[in-house]
Parts: structure tokens; sequence; C-alpha cells
């Protein structure tokens, strides 16, 4: 709930602060853009025995709507909306019988967690186009916060089934780097990805977060 109300806190003042900016800029280039990424998902665990062993993944697509913070318009906010679907691909399995507790497979089973999130996005961004210019190099990073829902597990030994276990809600830091079309794009979730109330079976919180490594396109 703090990381809820922080997160569209900074919204609305940076908002504020940029269409104060608005009618100060000369040039009023924007750079209102769809994006399209895709990345490798490293779990990052504090869990006993516990093993990354597939290939989890994550797919994004969204709009960011550009404001311009200065007149050239080499710097800006961007405010966004998307969506999120990621699939997670390890040993861990949950204890369905009794009392619904995690723990880990033996030997190369493997379990599928997948869930879809609405996303907000809120960056900071850098780039060196104009309005005649464009290709051109960017840096942008900054915030997300996720709606997390339609989670299932799919375990090793039979068919899908609905997990109650993820967050509703996560935020995540991300940075997106690069010339034109190819970008960079690095994202790590601020919570683990499981309720505050799971355990595992020797009783210990599994704290399991993701490290996102991709690509990002931006389309005008």
């Amino acid at each position: 709930m703090t990381v809820r109300y922080l997160f569209f806190g900074l919204c609305l003042l940076m908002g504020w602060f940029a269409l104060a900016q608005v009618d100060s800029l000369s040039t009023k280039f924007r750079e209102d853009q769809f994006y399209l990424s895709f990345a490798l998902q490293l779990q990052q665990e504090k869990i006993d025995g516990f093993k990354q062993n597939g290939f989890s993944n994550n797919f994004q697509v969204g709009f960011v709507r550009d404001i311009p913070i200065n007149t050239h318009g080499t710097l800006a906010l961007g405010l966004g909306l998307g969506y999120e679907y990621n699939r997670l691909i390890s040993n861990l399995s949950i204890e369905t019988e009794g009392n619904n507790t995690f723990f880990t497979l033996r030997d190369n089973q493997k379990n599928v967690q997948t869930f879809s999130s609405l996303v907000f996005p809120l960056s900071f961004r850098f780039r060196t186009a104009t309005q005649v210019r464009t290709d051109f190099w960017r840096v942008y990073g900054g915030l997300k916060y996720k709606l997390n829902f339609g989670a299932k597990f799919n375990p090793f030994y039979g068919s899908s089934f609905q997990n109650y276990y993820i967050r509703e809600n996560n935020a995540a830091a991300f940075l997106s780097m690069g010339f034109n079309t190819w970008n960079i794009f690095l994202e790590y979730d601020l919570n683990p990805i499981y309720k505050p109330n799971t355990q595992l079976s020797s009783g210990n919180y599994p704290k399991l977060q993701s490290l996102k490594v991709g690509l990002i396109f931006y389309i005008l």
C-alpha cells in the first residue's frame, strides 16, 4: 500500500511540474511512443535447494506519453500504461493438501508459474533527439507500479490451477539505453513475487525476486 501511494504521489508531482513547464518551451518536441520488450528473467532467490531449471521470460507492450521539461526536448518525463506477461520456470512447488506451503523438487523436475500485470511506468528520459533527427541515443529510467492478475501454477505432474500466492501489486525499477531501434532493457523487482503470508515447508518466507534482462523497441 505504501509503494502504491508513493508511486502515484510521484506521478502527480512530476506531472504537475512538467505541465507547468510546457508554456515556457519554444520547441515542443515530443516522443510519444508505443513500446515492446522481450526479456529473460533471472530469479533472485533466497531459498535452499532452489533451481531455475528452465527459460523464464517476460513480455511487455504499452504506450508512453512524453512530457518535455527543457526547451530542446532532450529531457522529458514519461507517463505510460502497459501490459506485461511473466513465465517463471523452477523447481519450486506448492503442497496443495494441508498447509498450502512451498517446497523444492528434486532432480530435474520443474514447474511453471505464469501471471499478467497492468503496468504504470513513470520514467525520466534523456535523448539526443531533435525535431529533424530520428536516429539518436537514449537513456530512460524510472519506476513501474504493477497490478497483477491471472496467476496460474502448472505443475510437472498435472494440469494447471489458479495460483493465489502471487502478490496483487508490485513495484520495479527499470533502465533502458541504446541507439535508434535497438535498446538494452533492465528491470528489477523491488518486492518479492509472493504474498507476505506465504511460507516454505521450512517455515521461512520464500523471498523470490526477478531481474529482467532483454531488449526493448520504441515505436513512434
